[in-house]
């Protein structure tokens, strides 16, 4: 069997969708990772996947959109497990991401020295990495990324993640660790590699050639009160030619980019709010200056992206992805999940879902893919 396994059910009962995918999987994973749609009751979802697989290390996510084998999906159950082989893992659950998440730093230190990570190591990102699960709808993914991050002396440490969603009501999200839920916290995921990994970004947009300065802003909340002195939403209007009325309309394919080394970190719009204000997905800080953003091709893209990660590898055992739930939408929109797909399908042993944000290292990122695959990476 693979060393990685992924399958995906759209079996409605609890039990069954568990049932079913575990003839697919490991029989006893080191690790099994399960995203959900919330079509399905998560803490049943829970109880069955504890008492299936009693031994292993098991993390689940609500999700607005479920990737799988063949690529995207919506309305179901999708898991991927590790065998001992591709390494060590150990999980564990923050409850507060978002008041006092300092307050869990012990936790995570205590987990990564489980491990025999090094905290103090001078190479740190070559000592492991993390998967991180924030839940949505808290505004905490900075500070969970803030906290794991402060634990090691030197920064490098490579962490991998995407934020829980609900099918896009904006109700609640939840994210499990081993039997125990929260909706509050998240899930983070230590790991102490035997083979090789490579995470790559996909960002399908570049600038319009027209930039802003956030002139008042509130970090903490993700809101935006001005740009160039004028009210935000005024500014953002006009830079895309619509009335403030329209602007929701069009700002999904319009998103804010902080340029680094060539390639763009995305800051996109989440509400309109009365006073003409705008709440971010993200935090935006005040003095900045951002360009606004335009799409590229979004197939081309894709294919370039799925070309350059496989060339990294001379074996690739499995990958994991997390999707921006605006490019799943433009995805939709465009008519484009079938074209997707058959690009996505070229990747072994897919899994992941479409998220309320993507957390790269010491990022939160919007409307990006991140990809991580494990397996034999190519001799520079």
């Amino acid at each position: 069997m693979d060393l990685i396994c992924s399958a995906i059910t759209k079996s409605k009962q609890a039990k069954q969708a568990v049932d079913e995918l575990a003839l697919t999987i490991h029989k006893d994973p080191a690790l099994l990772l399960f995203f959900a749609s919330t079509a399905y009751s998560f803490d049943e979802l829970v109880s069955c996947f504890t008492n299936k697989f009693p031994k292993s290390q098991i993390v689940g996510v609500t999700t607005t959109g479920e990737i799988g084998p063949t690529g995207f999906d919506e309305f179901s159950l999708s898991v991927q497990s590790y065998a001992s082989q591709i390494g060590e893992f150990q999980a564990t659950l923050m409850t507060d991401i978002a008041k006092y998440p300092i307050f869990e730093r012990q936790k995570l230190v205590t987990t990564a020295k489980q491990l025999g990570i090094p905290l103090h190591s001078k190479n740190i990102e070559n000592e492991g990495l993390a998967f991180v699960f924030p839940v949505g709808l808290q505004a905490g993914e900075e500070k969970m990324l803030s906290v794991v991050n402060s634990i090691f002396e030197q920064d490098g440490f490579p962490i991998f993640g995407g934020t829980a969603g609900d099918d896009a009501k904006f109700e609640a999200t939840y994210v499990s660790v081993n039997g125990e839920f929260t909706t509050t916290g998240g899930a983070v995921i230590f790991i102490k590699p035997s083979v090789d990994f490579y995470i790559i970004k996909e960002n399908n947009f570049e600038s319009m050639g027209k930039k802003v300065k956030i002139t008042k802003a509130d970090p903490e909340k993700r809101i935006v009160y001005e740009m160039n002195g004028r009210p935000a939403a005024e500014v953002y209007a006009q830079a895309l030619g619509v009335s403030v009325t329209a602007l929701d309309k069009n700002w999904a394919l319009h998103p804010l980019g902080r340029k680094l080394n060539n390639d763009f970190y995305n800051a996109s719009p989440f509400m309109l709010r009365e006073s003409g204000a705008i709440e971010f997905y993200c935090q935006v800080y005040e003095g900045a200056t951002l360009e606004i953003l335009q799409p590229r091709d979004a197939i081309v893209e894709m294919e370039k992206t799925i070309d350059n990660f496989t060339n990294h590898f001379t074996q690739l055992n499995g990958v994991l992805a997390c999707n921006c739930i605006l490019r799943k939408q433009q995805f939709q929109q465009e008519h484009l999940m079938e074209k997707m797909n058959a690009r996505l399908k070229k990747l072994p042993n897919l899994c992941g879902f479409s998220s309320y944000g993507e957390q790269l290292n010491k990022s939160q990122l919007n409307q990006t893919m991140l990809l991580i695959g494990f397996g034999k990476l190519r001799a520079e």
